[in-house]
């Protein structure tokens, strides 16, 4: 969804020059060309630069996480969202000062975006940035035994509501509520559709553990925080006792490779998340006869003189 407003505006709660209209991103590739109609003509039709009016543009992609319709408010304007764990939230403004120096043109950077411009091959290119932070997973066997277990299940605590704010000065993700929820790892299946979590085993033991198995697509959750719990379920083949969900904590300090200094998960980063699975470990309890040994004698007679 595009956004475009004059520069000059100051008030956001202003109708802007391009109002939320829909675009598709282009396809099979990372960038190229989108369509950006004005919905209001018709037939539809491109929008059109005013005269000597300069603009701002503004995207956001929400999937299907979107609460309600886009906020206008005078200093921004955001849309309300409630996440899953499956949904990217991203966001995006123009930088015309990187379009000039794309295509090398000699305006500077208070023309543009605008017909000046565009007839100097200068047009906004919109770079999106994802706003949550990235789960994915991988399970390797840790014993022989552990080749035999499946995971039913992952789960990553994370809060889930908030603003996503596209236009003003502070965009990004703000607003966000305390409430947490169990986001759970999913998969996509063969139509292309995302589902639970098939059980999965690990790939045969080796003792390198060097065979990991990548497992569902990720978990996106809102970023900020030192650490996320996270909830493992497995069950062994061959044991019907329950096996008791575990509770692990994904702390940042324990990230090998993470950037340097930081101290919490960061918007726009993937982390990779090794899970080692060993099996259930029987109780094996051994009994041992011993001798009885001999420990003296005591007579008990009723005609015995009392003592103290």
């Amino acid at each position: 969804y595009i956004y475009g407003y004059d520069r000059t505006v100051s008030d956001f709660n202003t109708e802007p020059f391009i109002n939320n209209v829909k675009a598709t991103a282009p396809g099979g590739t990372a960038s190229g060309a989108i369509e950006v109609l004005n919905a209001s003509a018709d037939p539809a039709e491109p929008s059109y630069y005013v005269a000597k009016n300069r603009y701002d543009f503004y995207g956001y992609h929400v999937d299907d996480a979107a609460t309600g319709e886009p906020v206008r408010e005078a200093a921004r304007v955001y849309v309300p969202f409630e996440i899953n764990g499956a949904q990217d939230l991203l966001i995006a403004k123009a930088d015309q000062q990187a379009d000039i120096d794309k295509v090398g043109a000699s305006i500077t950077e208070e023309n543009a975006y605008s017909a000046y411009a565009a007839r100097r091959n200068v047009h906004p290119t919109l770079k999106f940035q994802h706003q949550l932070a990235r789960f994915t997973f991988e399970i390797v066997a840790g014993s022989a035994s552990g080749s035999n277990v499946n995971v039913d299940y992952i789960t990553v605590d994370s809060k889930s509501t908030g603003k996503l704010v596209v236009v003003g000065d502070a965009r990004g993700i703000a607003d966000v509520t305390e409430d947490v929820t169990s986001f759970k790892l999913q998969e996509i299946n063969a139509e292309g559709n995302a589902q639970d979590l098939t059980s999965v085993k690990p790939n045969a033991y080796v003792e390198t553990r060097d065979n990991p198995k990548q497992i569902g697509e990720s978990i996106m959750v809102i970023p900020g925080e030192a650490a996320y719990t996270l909830k493992l379920k497995t069950s062994q083949d061959g044991v019907s006792t329950d096996i008791p969900e575990q509770e692990w904590q994904i702390e940042i300090g324990n990230v090998v490779g993470r950037p340097e200094d930081a101290v919490a998960f960061e918007a726009g980063y993937s982390y990779k998340i090794t899970i080692v699975i060993y099996g259930l470990e029987e109780v094996k309890i051994t009994a041992e006869l011993e001798d009885w040994k001999e420990g003296g004698n005591a007579t008990l007679d009723e005609d015995d003189i009392p003592t103290e």
